[in-house]
This record gives structure tokens, C-alpha cells and sequence, in this order.
């Protein structure tokens, strides 16, 4: 068996690798994070919009509508 010790013909190759990454921008961080983020404010603001139109009823509307996704969630999980 070969063991796992670094080879003296393998020490440029990883030598090479450590010079060539490229520094990550901050940018690069939150470029995956803003679509999530735009699309949870749109969904705030759409039922702050709802309740300002409907009122009360339109507050419970964002429940009724997860207690139907988790019945049929239940319903694909016991189905396996």
C-alpha cells in the first residue's frame, strides 16, 4: 500500500494549486443571498398590500394556505 505522506514529485503540483486560487470578493457573498432576500421582502410587503386592502381576514390568509401545503406534505410523507 502507498502510504499518505506527501511525494517529493507531488510537493510543486500543490505548491502550484496554493498559488493560483483567487481571493473571494465580499461581494461574492451576497451575490447568492439577494435573491432570497428580494423575494421574501416581496412576499412581506404583498401581504402587508392584502392586509391593507382586506384587513383582519387577509392576516390569517398566509396560515390557512400552510396548514393546506403541510396536510399534503403529511399525505407524500405516509405515502413514502
Amino acid at each position: 500500500m502507498k502510504d499518505l505522506s506527501l511525494d517529493l514529485i507531488d510537493a510543486p503540483v500543490a505548491l502550484d494549486m496554493a498559488q493560483h486560487q483567487s481571493p473571494r470578493s465580499g461581494a461574492d457573498d451576497w451575490a447568492g443571498a439577494t435573491k432570497p432576500l428580494l423575494a421574501i421582502l416581496l412576499y412581506v410587503l404583498l401581504w402587508a398590500l392584502a392586509i391593507a386592502v382586506w384587513g383582519l381576514p387577509a392576516l390569517f390568509l398566509p396560515a390557512v394556505a400552510k396548514a393546506f401545503a403541510m396536510v399534503v406534505v403529511l399525505v407524500l410523507i405516509t405515502r413514502g
